[in-house]
């Protein structure tokens, strides 16, 4: 397709950078982004290279002596991450004028959410119910942690949009959500409250930048996996050291920090609690509808598999193996279904339905408040997260593999 004038006034060199910046806000891992800018470069035949960060890119057009520079801003919702690999698909085959899709760019990074607020709270209550049901926990403590989650799930969306105090929502959220169900234990007789406390700020949890940094570290991205990494590991951190504080303000005896949820419900809870806890990501996150599908078959089919992998194998390692064939098979889906449905989008909430996030949580709370029963988990969530990232490792060598387009060759001899 012919360019519009992007060689008069820079507007290449716009595009590159403002591409780079939607897929960082996508959580698109550095690599990714550098080899989808080169593609967009080749089809619209200029040379432009870019160096892509953890927060922010840098365009170079050498031959115009012209610089562009992108800070990432906040991460995309399901639905810009989805229109946003949409509009990359024409661009990597020069579909789009340059104006045009600069255009496109910004409608998506300042588009609202397709659904109303409620909506988006419903889908909340319902994560923190599918994630309770995982943990089969009791009655009484599943009814708390979908109530504990309604204020919760407010404030995110309010602060979303205000961008107030965003560095603390983390660990406030995380000490609020905290605070009300030790107390609520305390007085009313709930078990397994940090488990339990975990469930309402589960979308806290930096599950995305966790599965990013890994995927840049397996990849030789050092720079920006670690940077990536140790930024989700201080907010990991910030949180478990809230939930701490609160255990600690309220007085919790160390005896009601054990681990009781798997008495608490019956086995039959675990077929209904990934789909409910899919739909909820669903809602929330905005999902398009053509993923609605995917995000459910990949949260049930990647639950179970881990459940039979435990059977076998070590919890810690099962985890890994199944995230890392969710993650090859997101990757095949993405490459073959006609729909294309977004890897990220189909991946991110079969990872946050996994123990192994929350379980690297739990063993730092217990570090941190000294209980040894659950301080003891810390070696398995050591296990879990080099499971996952050898896994992921390993989805990386055999993506090129599974997203191929056999056909294509076929149609070539």
């Amino acid at each position: 397709m012919a360019d519009d004038g992007a060689d008069d006034d820079g507007q290449m060199l716009t595009l590159v950078a403002d591409v780079g910046e939607a897929l960082n806000r996508s959580s698109y891992p550095v690599p990714m982004t550098q080899q989808v800018i080169r593609e967009i470069c080749e089809a619209y035949d200029y040379d432009i290279s870019a160096e892509v960060f953890a927060t922010y890119l840098i365009a170079l057009d050498k031959k115009q002596g012209k610089v562009a520079v992108a800070n990432t801003g906040t991460m995309f919702r399901f639905d810009q991450i989805a229109d946003t690999e949409s509009l990359v698909d024409k661009l990597r085959a020069a579909a789009l004028p340059v104006t045009q899709a600069l255009k496109r760019l910004q409608t998506i990074s300042v588009a609202p959410p397709p659904v109303n607020p409620f909506v988006r709270i419903l889908g909340y209550l319902l994560m923190a119910l599918g994630f309770a049901l995982c943990f089969r926990m009791s009655f009484s403590a599943t009814i708390a942690a979908v109530v504990i989650s309604i204020p919760i799930a407010a404030i995110l969306l309010w602060s979303s949009v205000k961008g107030t105090l965003a560095a603390l929502m983390p660990v406030l959220l995380t000490f609020l959500s905290a605070l009300a169900i030790t107390l609520w234990a305390v007085h009313g007789g709930l078990d397994d409250p940090v488990r339990l406390a975990v469930i309402p700020v589960v979308t806290l949890i930096p599950g995305a930048a966790l599965t990013t940094a890994l995927i840049e570290l397996t990849t030789g991205d050092m720079i920006a996996g670690a940077t990536r990494l140790v930024s989700a590991l201080v907010v990991l951190l910030s949180m478990a050291f809230g939930l701490a504080l609160a255990i600690d303000i309220v007085g919790l005896p160390a005896r009601d920090l054990q681990d009781l949820t798997s008495t608490q419900a019956p086995s039959w809870v675990l077929w209904i609690a990934a789909p409910i806890f899919a739909i909820g990501n669903i809602l929330y996150l905005c999902t398009p509808r053509r993923v609605w599908v995917w995000t459910v078959v990949f949260a049930f089919g990647t639950f179970w598999l881990n459940e039979l992998l435990q059977t076998k194998i070590n919890p810690a390692f099962a985890g890994g193996v199944a995230l890392g064939t969710a993650l090859l098979l997101a990757w095949a889906v993405n490459a073959h279904a006609k729909s294309k449905p977004s890897v990220l989008v189909m991946f991110l909430p079969t990872f946050w339905l996994m123990v192994p996030g929350s379980m690297g949580f739990v063993a730092v709370s217990g570090a941190i408040t000294e209980d040894h029963e659950l301080g003891g988990l810390g070696t398995n969530a050591a296990l879990s997260l080099l499971s996952m990232a050898i896994c992921m490792m390993i989805a990386s060598v055999l993506a090129p593999f599974v997203t191929r387009r056999l056909w294509a060759k076929k149609s070539a001899v």
